[in-house]
This record gives structure tokens, C-alpha cells and sequence, in this order.
């Protein structure tokens, strides 16, 4: 890591909100526990995928099929419903996807898509198509008010651009005023310009963002059929990551420049933060994963590492978190360094779209669905439920496990709104969970023979020895009702 200036240093707590100038610890103690999966209901290879926040809800797009989530008062989310859009035309992987307004905008070898998820909820409806405009395919979607910018990534064309090879691309600028009619107004061409072209595009204060081998650069588009460059910064990159104000991240495969972004446009970089010593045991070079996310309220930059695949130059897999900590003093000298935690990954897989929800982190696997780590300073734990028929009648136990930087003080199981009771923590230690911190069992006697048929949801809540409560794990089980709900296992009579 280098820090760019004293004076940035400072600029930097002040913007990604941190709880004070440094934090009551100086170790980033925030591990990634893995807590859980909601499996995939289609193949991922069947269109582009993304994660989204809405209010009290989040978005799950992968491969043909949406699945909403309902934030709880816990910050864990739980599966509100599920849709399969039938007529999205979307077929690649890599296409373009983003998020405005409560419309969603997809864009592939089939066009530019957009979906109308405003009445998207329990009870609600099933995303509406809004609009399909053909011949306009796009990696990299950006969407501000009424304007949306496509890009055709520079690294996905078969040439490298120079000054003298014609080798370039553009960033279409479109009015979607009428969502029904979207209208491509203008455009920021990058060939015979300093620019050379362009790798992906954000939006930070309603301006414009682009990178590439050119540099950095910030567009003002608020009359998007004439764009005006803003700033420039020689510092090249080939992704970006954006809190939609005042930090961008450019990035590298080896490195990550944050930058302090002003309400005028102007950009001022901070620190620089370099990949981990991960190579041991690993013949592929590694990278930093081309998705992260910037957790405002925690101050926390939530990256992944890859490895890499040498034929192809692209992600081979997901092997483990990078986090940056800004609650904590930059000093060097060790790696992982004190600022970073290094978790690791579950599946073999590459996982894609980190968000942070509450005080967990979902990403979507190419293999396992969605996936729920569970970070500090809270818990993270499963239930470990297979079905009904599991259940012995007049009652039985249910259990899982649970971990924490702090001791787990209660585990509370709930089924849908309802408290089954407080469950007992003890037994030996659960090793074959990978913890940083120990991992307890827990179990609980519960009578459910009376539940309705139907499908219900199973919680379970834990509660550490600082009094801090979290929603650690929740199960859908569907219940066949009264008189199904069970099975009375005969006894078997001992020999004499």
C-alpha cells in the first residue's frame, strides 16, 4: 500500500465514514465466515447476473431467474419469492447489467433489455418488460437519472489500441426518458484521442467515469448530446468500483487506487493497495476479481482475489476475500497488513457481484447460487435441516453450529415470526468448520407437529456476549401439515 498524500489521508475517513479518525482496535478483525447458500434454480450460463438494492429488498438476477429478498431488522435477508423471466432474450454471461429506479437494464448479443421490478414484492407481480431495442450490445452499463452509458469493453476486442492501429471504442450516451424508447444521443469516441479507449464506466455525483489504457477521465453528461471532459488522471485501469459519490476505486489486476471524488467532478487518489502474498501452494498468478464493493458505513473495501487462468488471461476461480479496512491505521510491514483481512472461500468456482447487506457479504457463484458470508463484528452460523421427515413426532431436535469474534451468549431459533425458544451451546468443537474464531454447536427440542402445510421459514439468532443480535442463518422448509409434519420411528426391542 502507498499513501498518496497526508492530506488525503485525512480525506479519506471523512468520506467513507468511518466511526472515528481510527477505530478502538488496530488489527482489521472482520473474517468472512461462510453461512450459508440459496441454491441455483437455473443454469448461469443462461444470461448476465447481478445483485441490487432496493429499499428493503435485493435483487438477484442469475441466469433466467430473480429472486427477491426481504431485508430484516437483523440485516439478513430472506427469500421473498422467485421468478423465472421467461422472455428475457439475454443469453451471455458477461453482458452488461445495472440498476435504476427500480428498473433493471440488461444488455446482450439480444439488445437492451429493461424491466420494470417497481411492483416486484410478496403478493406483487412478476418483472414486466418494459422494452427490448435490438443491435445494441453492451458489457458495461452505467445509468444516472435519464441518461444510461454503454461500453463495449476495449480488452474483449481481438486487437490492443494504439496511437496509430485504429484499435478503440466508445461509450454510447443514451436519454431514457421514455423507458419504452430509448434513444442513443451521443457518444464519447476514444479513437485519435488522448483517451485511446475505454474498459469500464461509473457514475460518482451524476458525472461520468471512464478508465482504460488512456487514464482516468470524468465526463460532465448532463446534456448527453455533447459531453465535456472534466478531469483527467494518467493513472490507467481496466475496472472500476463506485460508491455513486465520493470514492471510486480504479483497478488493476495487481492493484487498487482509491480516489476522493468532489460534487464538482474532480478526483483526488488516496491510496493504493496492492495484491496479498497468496501465491503459496497456487501455480496460477492470481488477480484482483474485476467486482468490488464499498461499504460506506463500516468503511470497508470489499474486494475478492482470483486465480488466473494463463490461456485465456481470465478468472480460473474465487478463492478468497481481500478486505480494507479504513477504521484502521495504514501501516505496513506485515501480510496480510494490519488493515487487511484475508478470508477464503468456499467452492470451487468463480463468484461474482460482492454486496454488503447489513453485516453480511452475498455473492453470486457460478456453481452454488447465491452465497451469505457472514463478517464481523457479528455472528455467523447454519442450521443444519434437511426436511420434515428428520422430525420425530411429539417432538425433536433441530441444531447447526455457530461462530463469532465475540463468545456466542444465546442462540435463538424462530419459525417465521415466532421464537421456538432459546437452544443450548456446548459439545465438542466443530473443527471441520474453517473459523478464525471457535465454532460451537447448538440444539434445541421443538414440537412442530401442528405447523401448517405450507411453506415456512426456519431463523435462527444469536445473540454475543456484547449483546450484539444478528440473524445468522434462515431455511425455507415446507411443511405438509398436521398429521405429515412427522414420522413415529418404531422402537426396536433389545436382545437378551
Amino acid at each position: 500500500m502507498r499513501v498518496i498524500s497526508r492530506v488525503a489521508l485525512v480525506v479519506a475517513f471523512v468520506l467513507v465514514a468511518a466511526p472515528a479518525v481510527f477505530a478502538d482496535h488496530f488489527l482489521a478483525d472482520c473474517p468472512l465466515t461462510f453461512a450459508g447458500s440459496n441454491p441455483a434454480t437455473t443454469s448461469f450460463a443462461l444470461s448476465p447476473h447481478g445483485v441490487f438494492r432496493s429499499g428493503s429488498q435485493v435483487f438477484v438476477l442469475r441466469g433466467q431467474s430473480l429472486t427477491t429478498y426481504n431485508v430484516t431488522d437483523l440485516g439478513d435477508l430472506q427469500v421473498a419469492r422467485e421468478d423465472f423471466i421467461g422472455n428475457l432474450g439475454a443469453r451471455e454471461t458477461n453482458g452488461g447489467v445495472a440498476f435504476s429506479g427500480g428498473y433493471l437494464f440488461v444488455s446482450s448479443e439480444a439488445g437492451l433489455e429493461i424491466y420494470d421490478l417497481r411492483g416486484v414484492r410478496p403478493g406483487g407481480t412478476a418483472p414486466l418488460l418494459v422494452s427490448r431495442t435490438p443491435g445494441l450490445h453492451y458489457r458495461r452499463l452505467a445509468v444516472n437519472g435519464n441518461v444510461l452509458a454503454g461500453l463495449y469493453p476495449i480488452s474483449d476486442f481481438p486487437c490492443y489500441p494504439t496511437t496509430f492501429n485504429g484499435c478503440s471504442n466508445a461509450i454510447d450516451l443514451f436519454s431514457i426518458a421514455n423507458l419504452a424508447n430509448p434513444v442513443r444521443v451521443g457518444s464519447i469516441n476514444a479513437s485519435g484521442t488522448l483517451f485511446l479507449a475505454f474498459e469500464d464506466i461509473a457514475f460518482n455525483f451524476g458525472y461520468l467515469v471512464a478508465t482504460g489504457p488512456g487514464g482516468t477521465f470524468t465526463f460532465n453528461v448532463a446534456n448527453p448530446s455533447a459531453p465535456s471532459t472534466i478531469y483527467l488522471d494518467s493513472r490507467t485501469g481496466t475496472f472500476l468500483g463506485s460508491n455513486g459519490g465520493s470514492i471510486l476505486i480504479v483497478g488493476n489486476e495487481g492493484d487498487l487506487t482509491t480516489y476522493a471524488v468532489g460534487t464538482n467532478g474532480q478526483m483526488m487518489a488516496i491510496f493504493q493497495h496492492t495484491l496479498a502474498h497468496l501465491t503459496t501452494e497456487r501455480r496460477n498468478p492470481i488477480m484482483f476479481h474485476p467486482q468490488i464493493f464499498i461499504n460506506d458505513q463500516l468503511g470497508l473495501i470489499i474486494s475478492m482475489v482470483d486465480e488466473k487462468d494463463p490461456q485465456t488471461l481470465k478468472p480460473a476461480r474465487t478463492f478468497a476475500f481481500d478486505v480494507f479496512d479504513y477504521s484502521v491505521p495504514m501501516y505496513e510491514g506485515s501480510d496480510p497488513r494490519i488493515y487487511e483481512q484475508i478470508s477464503y472461500t468456499q467452492t470451487d468456482e468463480i463468484k461474482y457481484n460482492p454486496v454488503s447487506v447489513g453485516s453480511n457479504v452475498y455473492v453470486v457463484g457460478e456453481v452454488s447460487g447465491v452465497q451469505i458470508y457472514g463478517a464481523c463484528p457479528t455472528a455467523a452460523g447454519r442450521i443444519e435441516f434437511d426436511s420434515t421427515s428428520a422430525l420425530n413426532c411429539g417432538g425433536s431436535e433441530i441444531h447447526g453450529w455457530v461462530t463469532g469474534p465475540q463468545k456466542i451468549a444465546n442462540v435463538e431459533l424462530f419459525l417465521d415470526a415466532g421464537s421456538l425458544g432459546s437452544a443450548n451451546i456446548g459439545g465438542p468443537p466443530r473443527t471441520d468448520i474453517p473459523s478464525e474464531t471457535p465454532v460451537s454447536m447448538w440444539r434445541i427440542n421443538v414440537n412442530l407437529d401442528a405447523t401448517t402445510r405450507g411453506e415456512h421459514i426456519l431463523r435462527a439468532v444469536a445473540t454475543d456476549s456484547n449483546g450484539n443480535r444478528h440473524q445468522f442463518a434462515s431455511q425455507r422448509v415446507f411443511f405438509n401439515g398436521p398429521g405429515a409434519n412427522c414420522t413415529n420411528r418404531r422402537r426396536t426391542a433389545g436382545l437378551h
